[in-house]
């Protein structure tokens, strides 16, 4: 899958070429996508960025003013929503407040004319699917935010579409539900094997949850792959700065081993790019560790995030709560592994010198 004119021919979905205006305002320019089926792919980026103008012309909501919308082989333009096979699920839930459970799932089916019997089985298969047997009786306003995020999923999934869109799914729940529902959303999807795209404008989200992240920014599809791709191998240089913990650093060459790779070139630099140690304790890196001063140590659970400061420049790292204690003020040994340097629109990671590696060309 690609951001840029490389649209596999057993897409499943595909924007073409794809251009939308809201009167001077261009959201979406030359988009060109391709989503495989039975894929589960996240729209990541800001506010603003076109991932949930995407989303809403998939799902005939919105319609482009050139391009092609095309799903399961069908140029989809001038087909309403409502006979696209998609599911949609949106931000607010927008379940019906006077309606049950059991009627709101229901509620499409009916609108197709099924007959009883069988919208009974299929809601009963999804109170099932959603772990909420029991509630077809309560109301919306008798549930919790996870309970109606879910019946919410029913009620889109209830027709049997092939293609599942969600706005931004757990934008309204709290954070430990929202942990709960991700790990719920990922096994559902994966079981039923159904084609589906999510909006999200948060990081841990897509990369726990995706298969693939599209990146937007400012309308434009800035890269597509897998999380890890995206992580190790950023394209672009939104996307290395937008993707982690992104710290710039104009003066990089004042670290050691690290090269000025051209005139207005300025480097990014992440918390897994640096090792820290107390004092003696370092033995791989000794020869080559500069002296930083911790500045910050704040406490994540699992590790801990420092600040550091290193030739008057302020950097990130992590360190395991299992390794000796470091305290603000403390002198540490500081080794970087490596940076990235934008150059333009080019993107080049520089290794340390020591690690007698070449730089190397993304």
């Amino acid at each position: 899958m690609s951001g840029h004119n490389n649209v596999s021919e057993k897409a499943y979905v595909e924007l073409r070429g794809v251009n939308k205006h809201f009167g001077d305002f261009q959201a979406l320019k030359d988009i060109n996508i391709s989503i495989s089926r039975g894929r589960l792919i996240a729209a990541l980026g800001s506010s603003g960025s076109g991932k949930t103008t995407i989303l809403r012309m998939i799902a005939g909501l919105e319609t482009p003013d050139s391009g092609e919308i095309v799903i399961d082989g069908k140029v989809v333009n001038d087909i309403p929503g409502s006979d696209r096979g998609v599911g949609f699920v949106f931000q607010s839930y927008a379940l019906f407040r006077y309606m049950t459970v059991y009627d709101n799932i229901a509620f499409g089916l009916r609108v197709k004319k099924w007959d009883v019997a069988t919208i009974n089985q299929r809601v009963k298969e999804l109170l099932n699917l959603i772990n909420c047997e029991g509630l077809e009786g309560r109301y919306p306003s008798q549930l919790s935010g996870g309970q109606r995020q879910r019946v919410a999923f029913a009620r889109a999934l209830a027709p049997n579409p092939q293609l599942l869109l969600l706005d931004e799914p757990f934008a309204a729940i709290d954070a430990k539900v929202r942990l709960e529902l991700r790990a719920w959303l990922r096994k559902m999807i994966t079981q039923l094997g159904i084609t589906s795209i999510f909006v999200t404008h948060d990081q841990d989200e897509a990369i726990e949850v995706a298969d693939e992240i599209i990146v937007t920014n400012k309308g434009r599809v800035e890269q597509t792959g897998t999380p890890r791709e995206l992580y190790v191998n950023p394209k672009t240089p939104f996307v290395a700065s937008f993707i982690g913990n992104a710290h710039p650093v104009e003066n990089y060459d004042q670290f050691q081993f690290f090269d000025r790779l051209g005139e207005g070139t300025r480097a990014i630099i992440r918390p897994e790019f640096v090792s820290v140690f107390k004092k003696g304790e370092n033995k791989q890196f000794v020869k080559s560790a500069e002296e930083g001063v911790v500045e910050d140590v704040i406490f994540r659970g699992s590790s801990l995030e420092l600040k550091l400061r290193l030739h008057g420049v302020t950097i990130p790292a992590t360190r395991s709560v299992n390794d000796s204690i470091i305290e603000i003020g403390e002198t540490v040994d500081v080794f970087i592994h490596r940076l990235i340097v934008v150059d333009g629109e080019k993107i080049i990671v520089q290794h340390n010198k020591s690690l007698k590696k070449e730089s190397v060309v993304i």
